[in-house]
């Protein structure tokens, strides 16, 4: 029976190969990704296999300026043109406009309209809803995902029985910025810990924020750390996972894979798809096409 996880990474764009792009061919920071793809992140990789495919997808969305996460994340988790919508593009979390398309046209509502059951494997902390009720922080589009669709966030007890991971994947760099004493995992058992959970529901949302942090800092060191990180993540989901999985990764605008830069980039995103339905998403030229196309396939099973 069709299921996916949707593994979001936010800031991770396709670029030239080069010195400051940390995907470059001397790097060699996935090698398992690299195994797998027959080649490195790069602008001009493109593969379609059987229950394989890598493709670039526009961020732009045909508006002036660098694509933002605040309309990036809401096109991914919507399938809507989030900046045209807004008229520009938005930085950050997400505003009232952006909770209007996610209302509207949420993944989560949508699934749970056609019969599907989801869920976003991200753990939430109390801290996190004080902050909130504070106004220190906004929702993020992912979390108002599950906000309008009713359905429960994960806490910090649904880490402690492993069905829940933080945005860091392993908790090292969240355990050294809270008290909740809840343990570090490797890389590869976060992602087996992700695929297990996958197992329960039609959709299962994860997003990691590491990329973007990476990028924003300009540290080639740091950025190998975190795509070493992600590629074992990675390669920890797709030993676990069962065969009627399909892991589906995406990401909202570039920014890590260009390191003499401190903003965002112009450049396309990854569409990596790994998993029976692979072949479904070959049609996608943008960011917004991966939402429904998850809905359409959820419809089918259950019509």
């Amino acid at each position: 029976m069709t299921k996916f996880i949707y593994l979001f990474l936010d800031g991770v764009g396709l670029g030239a190969d080069g010195p400051s792009n940390p995907f470059n061919s001397q790097e060699n920071c996935l090698p398992f990704l690299s195994r797998l793809l027959g080649s490195t992140l790069l602008e001009n990789l493109k593969l379609d296999q059987p229950n394989l495919l890598f493709k670039a997808l526009d961020a732009t969305l045909g508006v002036s300026g660098l694509p933002q996460s605040a309309t990036g994340q809401t096109a991914l988790f919507t399938g809507r043109n989030a900046p045209a919508f807004l008229g520009h593009h938005l930085t950050g979390f997400a505003n009232g406009s952006m909770r209007l398309l996610i209302e509207e046209s949420g993944l989560f509502k949508q699934v749970i309209a056609a019969g599907g059951t989801v869920t976003s494997a991200n753990l939430y902390t109390p801290a996190y809803f004080e902050a909130i009720r504070q106004r220190k922080l906004r929702y993020s589009a992912g979390a108002l995902l599950s906000l309008t669709a009713k359905v429960p966030f994960r806490l910090p007890e649904d880490y402690a029985r492993g069905e829940a991971l933080f945005w860091d994947i392993t908790n090292q760099y969240t355990a050294q910025r809270s008290h909740l004493n809840l343990p570090i995992l490797t890389p590869e058992e976060a992602g087996r810990r992700l695929a297990r959970l996958a197992l329960k529901f039609d959709v299962t949302l994860f997003e990691s924020y590491l990329p973007d942090f990476a990028g924003h800092r300009q540290d080639l060191n740091q950025a190998r750390e975190v795509l070493q990180l992600i590629d074992r993540f990675i390669e920890g989901i797709l030993t676990e996972k069962a065969e009627e999985i399909t892991l589906v990764i995406s990401s909202d605008h570039g920014n890590i894979e260009n390191l003499d830069r401190k903003t965002h980039t112009l450049n396309p995103v990854p569409l990596l798809v790994s998993g029976p339905d692979a072949a479904e998403f070959y049609p996608i030229e943008d960011i917004t096409g991966i939402t429904p196309t998850l809905v359409r396939l959820i419809q089918k099973k259950y019509n």
